[in-house]
């Protein structure tokens, strides 16, 4: 009877650890939930699989090839920046937890044989133990687990979207020294063509010696200005490549997009705040994190008592018994005389107080922060109309009247100079302030936790 009993919880155990390595070893639904709320979340298809191979050179290369547009590098950044990758494999450690989390302790085999003294038949005992204590903690342990699973989640999907910001921010800041280059560029053409006709002036004598000396200092300024900004864009490359996880010189990749313009930051209301505090993953994870303390108090209220176990005994007595077997239940039990687990009782309901207080404080952060974001983008966007609208042409037409007046002789070189400097560097405060439109938006859509295209179709929808 013994024999049997052994026979099928043997089989028992090992069909249920047959179950557990399945599950253990297959965490794709998880997987498949963080990409699905990364796409949500970034607006970003999300190709990475831990099941497939990395990327290859020749394919990154293949995507860098012929310009690299923003869709480009936000889709290389989540499939193949390697600290998202971890991310994703610590989603298969928190699987592994929540399925530890649902299986009770091994039952315990114990074996004792006793010799008599005086000679005789040896004394046997065999012992079966089971512990029950967990039985009535096993759910509470699957729901910690589980919703720390979830948030590990939520925390990934967090990490993508900032990824998608970050690297946003530097594709723009090269594009916006890119774009100033090619302001410096034109001045120093312009500076160019001014010298070589002051130097024609100069030979009809209708300029003087003086005049030629400020166009060429005009012209050394201008080429400093495109040495400096030629220098700056090698360091932003690399920053770029550093968030793509490539370890690749960048300097020859081509950036193809433009930094954007006012009409990004179009029809922007402070309901974004509220759409914030809904959306916004930390948020989201920080509600999590309560759920679990309070998860995690249920548990440790459960564990009063913190052991009991219950078995099957058999013994085989000493020669001479009657009976050639006996056998019965056993169990134990451990008394909460000292520890009756008031402390981590006590533990886990301050930390979910505070917790508590952390969420409701982070609800006013995103409130502060969402509110901040959208008045600097309100006015980086007037900012860029003013200039594009009517700085721009102004000085453009200043430029134009200044260029005849001199052909005509009625005023000087540094009149001119003056004026086209005038208008290279509204050009350059145009760029400056596109890159701003470009930084409030990032900063916008940090703070509420989404792209705003992500944002507008969500608002749409509802």
């Amino acid at each position: 009877m013994l024999l049997r009993s052994l026979q099928l919880c043997c089989l028992c155990t090992t069909a249920v650890a047959l179950a557990s390595c399945a599950t253990v070893i297959d965490p794709s639904a998880d997987f498949a939930a963080a990409r699905s709320m990364i796409q949500d979340t970034t607006g970003t298809e999300f190709p990475f699989d831990p099941a497939l191979a990395a990327l290859s050179v020749t394919e990154i290369e293949l995507v860098l090839a012929g310009g690299f547009t923003l869709d480009e590098a936000l889709s290389l950044a989540l499939a193949n920046n390697r600290h998202l990758h971890a991310g994703f494999l610590e989603l298969g450690v928190g699987h592994a937890d929540f399925v530890q989390a649902g299986l009770l302790k091994n039952p315990s085999l114990s074996l004792a044989f006793l010799l008599p003294s005086g000679g005789g038949r040896t004394r046997a005992g065999v012992d079966l133990v089971a512990s029950v204590a967990e039985l009535w903690q096993l759910r509470q342990r699957e729901d910690v687990a589980r919703l720390s699973q979830n948030q590990r989640i939520l925390d990934l999907s967090r990490f993508a979207a900032e990824l998608i910001v970050d690297t946003k921010s530097a594709y723009f800041q090269i594009v916006a020294v890119r774009e100033a280059r090619a302001v410096a560029e034109q001045g120093m053409v312009l500076a160019r063509l001014v010298l070589a006709g002051v130097q024609r002036q100069v030979a009809i004598g209708v300029a003087t010696r003086t005049d030629e000396e400020l166009a060429r200092a005009a012209v050394l300024n201008a080429e400093l200005a495109y040495r400096r900004h030629s220098q700056g864009e090698e360091a932003d490359k690399q920053r770029l490549a550093s968030l793509l996880s490539l370890n690749i010189d960048m300097r020859e990749v081509r950036l193809t997009d433009s930094l954007p313009d006012a009409d990004a930051l179009a029809e922007l209301d402070s309901a974004l705040v509220a759409r914030g505090q809904q959306l916004r993953l930390d948020v989201r994870s920080a509600t999590l994190a309560l759920e679990t303390a309070n998860a995690r108090v249920q548990l440790e209220r459960n564990r009063t008592i913190p052991a009991a176990a219950v078995g099957i005994t058999s013994e085989r007595p000493e020669g001479g018994s009657s009976a050639g077997f006996l056998g019965g239940i056993t169990g134990s039990v451990e008394l909460p005389l000292f520890d009756q687990n008031q402390a981590q009782v006590s533990r886990a309901e301050y930390r979910r107080d505070a917790l508590a207080k952390e969420l409701e404080a982070l609800a006013a952060e995103v409130a502060a922060q969402v509110r901040a974001a959208l008045d600097r983008a309100n006015a980086a966007r007037s900012t860029a109309l003013f200039l594009e609208r009517d700085v721009l042409p102004q000085a453009e037409a200043s430029a134009a009247l200044a260029q005849r007046a001199y052909e005509l002789g009625d005023t000087t070189v540094l009149s001119l100079l003056e004026t086209q400097q005038r208008v290279l560097q509204t050009r350059q405060d145009l760029v400056d302030a596109r890159l701003e439109i470009a930084r409030t938006q990032l900063e916008l859509e940090r703070s509420v936790g989404m792209p705003l295209s992500v944002l507008r179709r969500t608002a749409s929808s509802q």
